[in-house]
């Protein structure tokens, strides 16, 4: 019973420690950030002190187990030697008796008292020794108790009775064949008793006269008990003083053991370790690094492929950064670069380092896209990009602005220095031939020169006034170099623009843009088909101020983009409350050309027309020819994509430029809006009745609906009728109005009459 407590006792202090030490690893992890080397060795000591709690519990109870054990063979021992010394107390009257007990029990310093009992149970001899220290004296054996071990002379096989409530054994001690009464109840003091009769045995005769020892039975008699106290507690202490002894070696040995696996783990894992550095530095976005090689095969793999990793990001990142920063044609910087490289010179003016801006147009550019196509323009382009790198080197920044219009960074030059490499470029662009399908020609150029001499002017004003000094070229005859000087007539020019850029500013910040929709109406019905839609800027004092007023300086400024995607969202406003009252006319919206260049224009739209629940083939964009062919691949690429969506596209001011009819085969539209130019003299004009109705047969085989603008009588629109155009639109239809206007517009009777008798043919 002793030895399964001090199980039981011990395993719950294993579980209690394992318990403990969780409780630490989990708050180390939330204190601290899990590593490899750290969680190998907290399982290694887990593991470690799981071996060394479970061999101090097993010692303990083998140890004890083996003590209790021992005890009792020997308890059975001494008491029946004890037994054959105490038969004279029953006997004889020799004093020499008392001294062989106590003689005896002084050899044994684990006996702690002897009692003899006689017969009838009372005490005829005691002997203690000093050697317990009990918390009270041990009761006497009682009645049941004498009548259990009196009757072991019938049994055929000793027992040993616990009352400790341990189970008995049976048990044989020589030839003695008797009870034990083996007492545990004392094991708290380390006290066992143990208790068996005291008998003789005597040869009953049966009145012959045989000598023989086997066949005289054998008479056994009680005459007494014997009792023997046994105090276990010196060996309970040494194992006790072993065991802490063990535990105190065992830990030191986990110490150790701990500290040479932390050596050895931290040295094994170092490697590995020493990769943690790079990665956090890579996490960092930091591609200058380089892995670290340890000479394990593992290890080594690992780097060899976080370099390749690191190699390929950087590769990249580069190619990234460059579709990011050029222009996929020429690769020159874009638009965004130089400006953002144009900032940076701005922001060290203060410092005395000027500079100089170029903006550059090269002269009836448009003539080349007509005649020999627009491939033969794109490599027009490169050769042009080529020949400004050439000449101009690392020590300038220059960038195709767009189309065929290039800018041009000059870094710490004064005006004449400045002038001089402007000139040097239109000399360059003079002498330069360009060879294209076997013809020989010359592209000219015109140049606007501003200075960035002071930060009082944004990049979007020092653009303006490079722009402005180039127009100015132009309109002086091209192929020469403007300069704007702010104390010149331009300076009011450019007051004026900075007075619309702040105006427009203002109103995009306080929506105070309005618009209006003109209708586009079906000339054989005269009924509204479409709807045109057109912005106005209210003033402060809530005047309506045209477009023409202020769209120029919007595009100068870069202003335009802004004001496109006011028009499109509140369109598209518009446009989902139309839904709602079930009308279902279509909105055309206009684009400029920076939107239209813009690479996340399609994106918005989609979220637009998904924000606003709108059916696509609603909505109609329309660009200019002009911005539509200056860069035609690009356009095209646009007008696709925003037709895959389902949107519709139409070129407006169609027939005002070179070799129009050739790029009905190249542009993706879906209307031809007819410039006015060609619609207003309509009746009078033989020419324009003549250009008229071409457009309106190309329009037809090349499957695209044709409107007409500036429609201004009923006599041009019966007119358009018969030629076959779809579509009219103009002041006679209907001019622009804040609110819809749904009127049939009046058709001639002669074109109804017509249209009649085309029907019976």
């Amino acid at each position: 019973m002793e030895q399964d407590r001090n199980h039981l006792n011990y395993s719950k202090i294993m579980g209690a420690l394992v318990s403990k030490i969780r409780e630490r690893i989990t708050a180390l992890h939330k204190i601290r950030v899990r590593t490899l080397v750290g969680e190998i060795l907290v399982l290694q000591l887990l593991f470690a002190t799981l071996v060394g709690v479970s061999a101090i519990v097993g010692l303990w109870w083998t140890s004890s187990w083996v003590v209790s054990d021992n005890l009792q063979r020997w308890a059975v021992q001494w008491v029946s030697e004890l037994d054959d010394l105490g038969v004279p107390l029953y006997t004889s009257q020799d004093q020499q008796k008392f001294l062989q007990i106590e003689s005896y029990i002084s050899k044994f310093p684990e006996i702690d008292f002897v009692r003899y009992y006689s017969k009838d149970g009372e005490v005829i001899f005691s002997e203690e020794t000093a050697t317990y220290r009990r918390s009270a004296d041990p009761p006497e054996l009682t009645a049941a108790q004498f009548a259990t071990l009196g009757a072991s002379t019938t049994l055929e096989a000793p027992q040993i009775v616990d009352a400790g409530g341990l189970d008995g054994a049976p048990l044989r001690v020589g030839e003695s064949v008797r009870d034990y009464f083996l007492d545990t109840s004392n094991v708290s003091d380390s006290l066992m008793r143990i208790s068996a009769p005291v008998w003789v045995e005597s040869m009953s005769s049966d009145g012959l006269l045989n000598l023989s020892d086997e066949a005289a039975p054998v008479k056994l008699d009680v005459i007494g008990y014997v009792e023997v106290g046994l105090d276990f507690g010196i060996y309970k202490q040494q194992l006790t003083r072993n065991i802490i002894n063990g535990s105190l070696v065992i830990a030191a040995a986990l110490l150790l053991f701990a500290l040479i696996g932390r050596f050895i783990f931290r040295r094994a894992l170092r490697p590995l370790s020493n990769l943690e550095m790079p990665l956090t530095e890579l996490a960092r976005g930091n591609m200058e690094l380089s892995m670290p090689r340890s000479g394990h095969k593992e290890i080594d793999t690992i780097a060899d492929t976080l370099q390749s990793t690191v190699e390929s990001l950087k590769e990249r990142d580069q190619r990234l950064h460059r579709l990011a920063s050029r222009d996929a044609l020429t690769d020159l910087v874009n638009r965004r670069y130089f400006m953002d490289e144009l900032r940076e010179v701005l922001r060290r003016v203060p410092q005395g380092r000027t500079g100089a801006l170029l903006f550059l147009d090269l002269d009836q550019f448009k003539y080349v896209n007509d005649t020999l196509g627009h491939a033969a323009g794109d490599r027009v382009i490169v050769q042009v990009a080529d020949q400004l790198h050439m000449e101009l080197g690392d020590d300038a920044v220059v960038s195709r602005f767009g189309g065929d219009e290039f800018t041009i960074l000059l870094y710490d030059l004064d005006r004449d220095a400045a002038a001089n490499v402007a000139d040097g470029l239109l000399q360059v662009m003079r002498t330069h031939p360009f060879v294209e399908k076997g013809r020989l020609f010359h592209i000219h150029c015109s140049i606007g020169l501003t200075m960035i001499d002071s930060d009082r002017y944004t990049v979007e004003e020092l653009l303006a006034r490079a722009d402005m000094a180039c127009n100015q070229a132009k309109a002086r005859g091209r192929n020469r170099l403007e300069q704007h000087f702010v104390g010149s007539g331009e300076a009011k020019q450019m007051a004026s623009d900075m007075n619309w850029s702040e105006r427009i500013k203002a109103a995009l910040r306080h929506d105070r843009f309005v618009l209006h929709y003109q209708p586009i109406v079906d000339t054989r019905t005269g009924e509204p088909a479409h709807y045109e839609v057109l912005i106005r800027m209210r003033g402060e004092s809530k005047e309506l101020i045209p477009p023409d007023a202020f769209l120029p300086a919007a595009n100068r400024f870069g202003l335009i983009s802004d004001i496109d995607r006011w028009a499109i969202t509140n369109a598209m406003q518009a446009k989902a409350k139309q839904t709602a009252q079930r009308i279902h006319d279509c909105l055309t919206i206009n684009l400029s050309g920076k939107t239209i260049d813009d690479p996340g224009l399609v994106d918005w739209v989609r979220g637009h027309l998904e924000k606003y629940e709108l059916q696509p083939e609603s909505i109609i964009f329309e660009v200019t020819e002009q911005v539509a062919v200056e860069n035609i691949s690009i356009a095209n690429s646009q007008i696709d994509a925003l037709r895959n969506l389902g949107c519709k596209f139409a070129i407006d001011d169609f027939g005002t430029g070179y070799s129009s009819f050739s790029y009905l085969k190249d542009l993706s539209a879906d209307y031809i809006k007819i410039d006015g130019c060609f619609v207003r003299d309509l009746v009078e004009s033989k020419i324009d009745q003549l250009i008229v109705s071409s457009i309106a047969q190309i329009g037809q085989v090349a499957n695209k609906f044709t409107i007409a603008e500036q429609v201004n009588d009923v006599e041009t629109l019966g007119m358009l009728d018969e030629f076959g155009i779809d579509f009219a639109q103009g002041f006679y239809i209907g001019k622009p109005s804040p609110r819809i206007s749904r009127r049939t517009v009046p058709i001639s009777i002669d074109a109804a009459r017509r249209r009649r008798l085309r029907a019976k043919r």
